[in-house]
């Protein structure tokens, strides 16, 4: 984040101080329209590493496809808001017209990654569970490597505009979001077996073969 954040407040200098207002007015907006949804991301990893432990292997599944599913839908809600009531959202911080012109752009080109942040989120936190956080490293180090690169190079163009890197950014999160899931379900295939019944002790199976018996 902290080299995300630099990067972009390095490349917009050119804009002025309005621009550089207006992104730390709509991203920490933004930050605090993604907490409901982190959440919700951040509980996962309690639920699917208990079932993990348990070797209930199915119910770790299950949990990364409910856990989608509200994140993905609460961040479309937010979507939602952000392209319809991103200005009222930001009234409250500014009186600069322009800073809140600028701000507005941001939210409401941004808000298109809100849904792939998502399920970035929800990948994340399945990594957490599966005692392997190496994936999500990589994939943030692709979005990264993704957004700077095209960045520094839209940069260097005459016809430069502040615009052109919330389109990278975007793109850059639906990279993100496809790398973490291909990263998950490899995760899944190594670390779930097929066999999802879940052992017991030597007691709970006695119980379980005279339940299944009778």
């Amino acid at each position: 984040m902290f080299i995300y954040m630099a990067a972009i407040y390095w490349l917009i200098q050119p804009f002025g101080a309005d621009a550089q207002a207006a992104f730390g007015l709509g991203s920490r907006v933004m930050q605090a329209l993604f907490l409901p949804a982190m959440a919700i991301a951040f509980a996962a990893p309690a639920i699917a590493g208990q079932n993990f432990g348990a070797q209930n292997y199915q119910r770790v599944r299950e949990t990364f496809t409910w856990t989608a599913i509200m994140t993905c839908s609460l961040m479309a809600v937010i979507t939602l808001v952000c392209l319809t009531q991103a200005e009222l959202m930001l009234k409250g911080f500014s009186d600069d017209k322009e800073v809140i012109l600028i701000s507005v752009i941001f939210l409401q080109m941004i808000c298109w990654n809100f849904v792939p942040a998502g399920l970035v989120f929800t990948c994340s936190g399945m990594f957490q569970s599966l005692g392997n956080t190496m994936p999500a490293l990589l994939s943030t180090a692709t979005r990264l490597i993704t957004f700077i690169l095209p960045a520094l190079w839209l940069s260097k163009q005459s016809d430069f505009q502040i615009e052109q890197l919330w389109y990278v950014s975007v793109a850059t999160v639906c990279i993100q979001a496809l790398v973490s899931f291909c990263f998950l379900r490899r995760e899944f295939k190594k670390r779930l077996p097929s066999n999802d019944l879940p052992k017991y002790s030597n007691g709970n199976l006695e119980e379980n073969n005279l339940n299944n018996n009778l």
